[in-house]
């Protein structure tokens, strides 16, 4: 392995900072001309006032980049959570560290422009991508559904009028192996197809399961893409549909234990201790086995021992329909969509070998939604005026078996903490964004929304027999706990306005005020008490430049930001909820915050990428006070989750010529996230220590693209990360970020 890593570092030269802020995207009107549609309409990045990350679909296949945590690593100021298989981005501290399936994210994600609401809809993999666009603050006067911290959008490949393919294959030291590609083909000069698809397989994976003996972690994914094309004179209209089954064994969790033999807490949870040596503490002061045996969790990060592993069995299933219409000065655009998503996972909780809380997760979503916008120039005055019709229902049935639980005593003929509930969110808006320029370098933006959201719930939460049955494994209901039969409508308007000065064609400065929202809900815990919560809002104020030098060789983007943040909506342990935890309000929080990246690319064989982030943010208006293993805790000066002081990133590329027909080249990226808390309560046992973590390829390939074979490593350090931390009142849940992985690629275009 130390051999490996001398190559990847050799073929780097360097270790440096990265910033994913602009990737040719193949639309570039020269060298580092990238071209964003933020706005609903074709700009250079450089001349759209927004903090934008722009990514290509090149570098996204280069950096194995397939999933939410992947592409999060590319951004600045970006992290990514996963619980229970739950993707989720936290943009400038903005975020959910929520493990229910009916919630909205603050950060929106769109494949397409088309709104995924759930996060597990995101769990389906990226894969012929054109580029994605991650947008931060409030977002809603442009396109789609309101967001309080931001969006990240991801653009896939449109069918093209050439006949084309290509074939991009993996495999790496786990045995896990990845074959992706397309084909496209010219029916006639007005009709294309596409067709892109996407396989990953393995046998075990970087896991082991010490119960079974069993390597643990390998992949088991299909997906594919389908399209047409027709372009006839000023009408464009795009059909895509698309599937989805996952079988995957999932992430594991790490559990140590918290207790003494005497059933308090020990000591090596409140200094944090467990976290290097997590079979300090008892996981069960009584054991529910004969003798020692599952009473502590093995130590290694990678071990793990459990009788439920985690498990996937989902499937997707949708599509959309896109129509554009030259209309005079108007452009008329309709965005029709619909999309399925089954969740069916099983996971150990509190991974351990015993049935005390084996936990089914199943819930099937069905979403439609429907936008309609124009948008056009009068004179001076660029006009985007829209609607947008949302309506999601889903169906969800949750339990975890207590059966063996020696601390949760539960009758054995009601072993488990259960709920079942029908949710339905509509959603209504009207928006609109509109651009004035008063002079050749000054111009004024103001965009304004009015969104209605209605959600009904309908469902209760009880202590249930140990009888699933049926696809959604069904639980009779035998205590009941809570009922719920309610509705909310939630109505408000949010707003953006912003002042542009273009003081050279190569130096834009800006500054916004814009406020965005997240309607309120229900949570239905299982065994729990069901709660309901006001909306969320967020009122963001933002300074910024965009400055390019030494003949556009640099690019130089700074911002400082300050984000009022109110009823902000969090997942927390609530007294009147003691074995799940349940969202609610929380109070206010303030945040200020300074980005910085620099792109240094002084001919096409070299690219530096540099940048920073850095957060000051506490809760500051709050009489919230949340149960911990410490008590009750008052959240006042807390600090939110996922906001490290400091977080830097940085990227580094070199290609060097053998011949006319062969190029070598070299790269490694790095991402440093400092110090920061994954609970709100901030308490030594919710700290997450500082990492660092290094990629490196090294390819050889024809200069024009056609072929290429690369050597890459992924974590080469091989270093240990915490990225999602629950302190459940009985246990304790710690997910740790991959474990250093490389292997061989190749691509093959035709």
């Amino acid at each position: 392995m130390k051999s490996m890593k001398a190559v990847f570092l050799y073929s780097a030269a360097i270790t440096l900072p990265v910033a994913a802020h602009a990737q040719d995207q193949g639309k570039q009107a020269d060298l580092n001309e990238i071209i964003v549609t933020a706005q609903k309409r074709s700009q250079s990045i450089h001349d759209v006032g927004i903090a934008i990350t722009s990514l290509s679909g090149e570098e996204l296949q280069k950096s194995k980049a397939t999933d939410v945590s992947a592409v999060a690593a590319q951004i600045p100021g970006v992290v990514a959570t996963t619980s229970s298989n739950l993707p989720a981005f936290t943009m400038r501290g903005i975020g959910m560290n929520d493990f229910a399936s009916n919630f909205d994210a603050p950060i929106a994600l769109y494949v397409d422009e088309v709104y995924r609401s759930k996060p597990y809809m995101a769990s389906v993999p990226f894969f012929d991508i054109d580029h994605v666009e991650a947008l931060k603050g409030p977002q809603g006067t442009t396109f789609g559904r309101n967001s309080t911290g931001g969006s990240v959008n991801f653009y896939t490949n449109a069918p093209t009028f050439t006949n084309e393919g290509a074939i991009n294959a993996q495999i790496d030291n786990y045995g896990r192996a990845r074959v992706d590609g397309f084909v496209n083909i010219k029916l006639s000069s007005e009709l294309a197809l596409r067709g892109s698809y996407y396989i990953a397989q393995g046998s075990g994976g970087p896991y082991r399961n010490l119960y079974t003996g069993k390597r643990f972690g390998g992949p088991n994914q299909f997906a594919g893409r389908i399209q047409a094309l027709w372009e006839h004179n000023n009408t464009t209209i795009r059909l895509v549909g698309y599937g989805f089954r996952d079988k995957s064994e999932l992430t594991p969790y790490k559990a140590p234990g918290i207790y003494n033999a005497d059933g308090s807490l020990c000591p090596q949870l409140f200094n944090n201790a467990i976290l290097q040596h997590a079979d300090a503490c008892l996981k069960f002061p009584v054991n529910p086995g004969p003798g020692t045996e599952g009473q502590r969790e093995p130590n290694g990060k990678r071990n793990f021992a459990a009788d439920f592993p985690w498990k996937a069995n989902n499937r997707a299933l949708g599509g959309y329909l896109r129509i554009e219409q030259e209309a005079g000065p108007l452009t008329i655009t309709s965005l029709t969509s619909y999309d399925t998503f089954r969740r069916d996972q099983n996971e150990d909780s509190d991974a351990s070998i015993f049935v005390s809380a084996n936990t089914l997760l199943y819930s099937n979503i069905h979403q439609f939604s429907q936008e309609l916008r124009a948008t056009g120039q009068f004179g001076p005055l660029r006009v985007l005026v829209g609607g947008y019709y949302e309506h999601d229902s889903i169906r969800s049935a949750e339990s975890a078996n207590l059966a063996q639980n020696t601390i949760v005593l539960l009758p054995p003929f009601a072993p488990r903490l259960a709920s079942a509930f029908r949710q339905k969110v509509r959603s209504l808006a009207i928006y609109t964004n509109n651009e004035l320029e008063l002079t050749d370098k000054l111009s004024f933006i103001f965009g304004l929304r009015y969104t209605s959201d209605r959600i009904s719930v309908d469902g209760a939460t009880f202590l249930g027999a140990d009888d699933p049955t049926g696809a959604s494994h069904t639980i009779t209901p035998v205590i009941p706990v809570d009922a719920i039969d309610g509705k909310r409508t939630d109505g408000t308007t949010s707003f953006r306005g912003q002042i542009n000065f273009k003081a050279t064609p190569d130096h834009l400065f800006y500054a916004s005020v814009s406020r965005g929202f997240r309607s309120g809900g229900y949570s239905v815990p299982f065994g729990g008490a069901i709660s309901t919560f006001a909306p969320e809002q967020l009122t963001a104020y933002e300074v910024g430049s965009k400055s390019r030098f030494l003949d556009r060789t640099i690019d130089l983007n700074l911002a400082a930001f300050y984000y009022d943040y109110r009823d902000i909506q969090a997942t927390v342990n609530d007294p009147a909820s003691p074995l799940v935890a349940v969202t609610r309000n929380i109070g206010k929080s303030r945040t200020y915050g300074f980005e910085g990246d620099l792109t240094w690319r002084p001919d096409p064989s070299l690219t530096l990428r540099l940048g920073a982030t850095y957060l000051d943010a506490k809760y500051n208006k709050t009489d919230a006070t949340i149960q911990t293993y410490n008590g009750l805790i008052p959240l006042k000066g807390k600090r939110p989750i996922n906001t490290p002081k400091w977080s830097f990133q940085g990227y580094l590329q070199k290609s060097f010529p053998i011949s006319d027909s062969l190029e070598l080249t070299g790269s490694t990226d790095v991402r440093f996230v400092g110090d920061r808390f994954l609970s709100v309560t901030n308490q030594t046992f919710d700290a997450a220590p500082s990492y660092w973590v290094q990629n490196a390829r090294l390819a050889i390939g024809d200069p024009d693209g056609s072929w290429e074979i690369a050597l890459w490593g992924k974590n080469i350090w091989n270093k240990t990360y915490l990225t999602y931390l629950n302190n459940v009142s009985f246990f304790r849940i710690q997910i740790y970020g991959e474990p250093a992985s490389y292997g061989l690629s190749g691509t093959i275009k035709f």
